[in-house]
């Protein structure tokens, strides 16, 4: 067997990094990337004074009430509203420059010579993915002042909430990427593709809205949506469900891409292809979310119970059946998930929730039903029932009817971080330092690239 040439390897290598700077100058050479970083600076500037400013006045409180400092955490009082400027621009603007790196090829002809480079359709795509991902870690640079800003001022971090959170958006990030791309090589045109990407975009955004405070076959489109499932990343939460719909989205709508990019080959050729990676992601994707996996990052442990309580749950050994009396709509339902019902479904894999149907009657039109509000709990033989949401009443019930001893927790209550900061005079520093920097970089690229 002749071995490979070495020159030829040199030589394909010299040209993928040609065509990188290429993706990358053509990227550099656009208004609408320009005109994203600054708006992203803004709106990270004011997203992040705002909810310090927000997070300060309540650590006020806190720290005159130290009861009250447990609520105060610095991911969902700071990180979380300062990375909503980055879900807005991922959503709304970070398509129309994906697009660009497919679509404006296809538009000149460009396309057509890349295709005749000594290098695959795969490893072209994977060159513009890798730009279009450069270009993402740049848009962190508001992001990254702010937690400097954050750490100079007193601030607490825990990493890997803050990591757990950047893996979210890097994800959410790769997933609208793909799909802009498979959007401009299936479009004719560039206003046709961003409306494409744009309609999936928001109609997840609209799918989830829809599906709050809904049950059923509603609920569960509303879980994989894609804000949904960022949601989850935002609170802490690394679970091996949107782990994998993130990166199998990416991954499909990648290979899509590769399969449709050349001009080339026959419709049914593409169609027969679409067919077989739809069918295989399906399948692998379906097997793999079998028994899901759940990694509680915050430093509070709160979408977890405490480690007494986990081990004695893990020895319920037969199905447990919880039967919900309450409206969607009900607030009670909405403490009931968050507190009790969504770690208990992380712990126990034989529970079995049943939700009583008073999705067509309203909020309002329950008071005629005596069993509103009660919650039934059955294991194996034995049954009970309460009113209660609280955790301290219903895990003894759980406990009693296993037959388990109620164990006596050891952890002790999360102190919080309440923090009193003033950063009104670092404002300048992303509303003028930012944009400006952004545009002596834009006319640089324009005059010397």
């Amino acid at each position: 067997m002749p071995l490979p040439d070495p020159q030829k390897r040199c030589k394909g290598s010299a040209v993928s990094r040609l065509i990188f700077l290429q993706e990358l100058r053509s990227l550099l050479l656009s208004p609408a990337l320009w005109g994203m970083y600054i708006i992203v600076s803004l709106l990270v500037g004011y997203s992040f004074i705002q909810a310090v400013s927000l997070f300060s006045q309540a650590s006020k409180t806190a720290l005159s009430y130290p009861e009250l400092a447990s609520g105060m955490n610095p991911l969902e009082g700071v990180f979380v509203p300062t990375f909503g400027a980055y879900y807005l621009c991922q959503t709304l603007l970070l398509p129309f420059i994906a697009i660009r790196i497919i679509g404006l090829d296809r538009y000149n002809g460009t396309q057509k010579l890349l295709l005749q480079l000594p290098v695959s359709t795969l490893g072209l795509c994977l060159l513009k993915l890798a730009a279009m991902g450069l270009v993402w870690i740049v848009s962190l640079l508001p992001a990254m002042a702010a937690l400097i800003l954050w750490k100079l001022s007193g601030g607490h971090v825990f990493w890997p909430e803050f990591f757990c959170l950047i893996t979210g958006h890097a994800l959410y990030s790769l997933t609208i990427i793909t799909l802009a791309m498979f959007a401009a090589t299936v479009s004719d045109s560039l206003p046709t593709a961003a409306m494409l990407c744009l309609a999936a975009t928001l109609g997840s955004w609209v799918l989830d809205f829809a599906a709050s405070g809904k049950t059923g076959f509603m609920a569960f489109l509303g879980n994989i949506s894609l804000a949904a499932m960022l949601r989850q990343f935002e609170s802490g939460l690394l679970s091996s469900t949107c782990i994998l719909s993130f990166l199998t989205l990416g991954i499909l709508f990648f290979l899509l891409t590769v399969a449709w990019l050349p001009p080339g080959k026959p419709r049914i050729h593409k169609f027969f292809l679409t067919v077989l990676i739809c069918c295989f992601f399906v399948s692998t994707h379906w097997l793999a979310l079998q028994k899901p996996l759940y990694l509680d990052v915050t430093e509070n442990q709160r979408h977890s119970f405490s480690p007494e309580y986990t081990m004695a749950l893990q020895q319920l050994d037969k199905p447990l059946f919880i039967t919900i009396h309450l409206s969607p709509q009900d607030s009670r339902l909405h403490d009931l998930k968050n507190d009790v019902l969504g770690k208990l479904q992380r712990t126990v894999s034989t529970l079995s929730i049943d939700y009583a149907d008073y999705e067509q009657s309203g909020l309002f039109d329950t008071g005629r039903d005596e069993e509103y509000g009660l919650i039934e709990y059955r294991y194996g033989n034995k049954q009970d029932k309460s009113y209660s949401n609280s955790q301290e009443e219903i895990l003894p019930i759980i406990f009693n009817l296993a037959n388990v001893k109620t164990p006596r927790t050891l952890a002790a209550p999360h102190a919080g971080f309440p923090i009193v900061i003033n950063i009104e005079k670092q404002k300048y520093l992303f509303y003028c330092g930012f944009p400006f920097l952004f545009l002596g970089f834009a006319v640089y690229c324009v005059l010397r690239i």
